[in-house]
């Protein structure tokens, strides 16, 4: 048997890291590679470019070296998966081309294919089983670039909200959630409330829950400075992608803290309100739809109110929500480098 080819992995930290975690450790017998799992951030050029020769130098010693980022990749309108640089042995795969579902088999796929593609390079432009290769200009030798397969952007997007990592981020707008509850809960104690929404139908309670998230949304933006300008990206078309993300983002965090809302007023509404009490409230027999209805308004009331609360929130946790604000990191990164005081994360 022949022996094990030295792959390192760098890999930006968060989500990319721990995805790649899980791939080196299923991966330990793995009888072809043998992995070294690197967290570092990767630094940005001036132009807004990966700095791989730096990455490189990190990486003298493997023969491969693979890096797994967070930034969003294009060639013209294709995302990129992955781009394959022979002469170097350097393999780039971007993690939100890989989309929202399935991320694990996806970047596994694209980690092992790849590899697969520069041991086994013969001179021509290589297939791989995750997208449609492309050959790409490159000053030191044959290069590919792995395009996303149609409905690529969308993917790229919807892989770039997954990147931003709303779930996680949700529990730490505890200043917003402690607004919203606070409000929220003039539903379970106030009758006017009991009234109003048993009178409200359905769809008009959905619109007062969109209309609630929609101003949670910018507030959020706005107060804490996320809309990125396009002189700050680089092109239009960058700049509306990372604004498209932020925005899906905050939808997806805001709906989870509604949902959350939601729940809590109903379990505290079923435990504090008597059902006898409100059928002579309402001048009729209480239903469990009477509660849901009280806690639907009252999670909207709250949600509005929670927009307020956010400014108590860390103004670092809501922002890096966002790729924007974690590209500035990057570029600090590669200063500190520059600098010799940049440090393994």
């Amino acid at each position: 048997m022949s022996s094990r080819t030295a792959v390192d992995i760098t890999v930006d930290p968060g989500l990319p890291s721990r995805l790649v975690a899980r791939l080196v450790t299923e991966a330990h017998d793995d009888p072809s590679y043998d992995f070294t799992h690197v967290r570092r951030q990767i630094p940005l050029r001036d132009d807004g470019t990966l700095d791989l020769e730096l990455v490189r130098e990190w990486s003298q010693g493997s023969h491969l070296t693979v890096i797994v980022t967070e930034i969003p990749r294009r060639a013209g309108h294709r995302p990129k998966i992955s781009a394959l640089h022979v002469a170097e042995g350097l393999v780039v795969i971007s993690l939100p081309a890989l989309g929202w579902l399935g991320l694990s088999d996806r970047l596994r796929a694209a980690v092992f294919g790849s590899l697969e593609a520069l041991t086994h390079y013969d001179g021509t432009a290589p297939e791989v089983d995750f997208g449609q290769v492309h050959e790409q200009d490159s000053p030191t030798g044959p290069s590919y670039y792995v395009a996303a397969p149609r409905a690529g952007l969308l993917r790229l997007l919807l892989g770039m909200v997954r990147t931003n990592e709303p779930m996680r981020t949700t529990p730490r707008l505890s200043g917003a959630l402690a607004a919203a509850s606070a409000t929220g809960a003039f539903g379970i104690f106030y009758s006017s409330i009991w009234s109003m929404a048993n009178a409200l139908s359905p769809w008009r309670l959905t619109l007062i829950t969109v209309v609630a998230i929609l101003v949670m949304v910018p507030w959020l933006v706005l107060s804490n400075q996320l809309w990125e300008p396009r002189r700050r990206i680089g092109s239009l078309a960058e700049a509306t992608m990372y604004n498209a993300s932020t925005l899906l983002t905050l939808v997806v965090v805001v709906s989870l803290l509604y949902a959350a809302l939601f729940v809590g007023i109903l379990v505290a509404a079923l435990v504090v309100i008597d059902p006898g009490f409100m059928a002579s409230t309402l001048g009729e027999r209480a239903t469990v739809a009477n509660y849901v209805d009280i806690a639907w308004l009252s999670a909207s009331m709250g949600t509005v109110a929670g927009a307020l609360g956010s400014n108590f929130d860390s103004e670092d946790d809501v922002r890096d929500l966002t790729h924007g604000r974690r590209q500035m990191m990057r570029y600090r990164a590669r200063q500190d480098d520059e600098h010799g005081t940049h440090e393994l994360g």
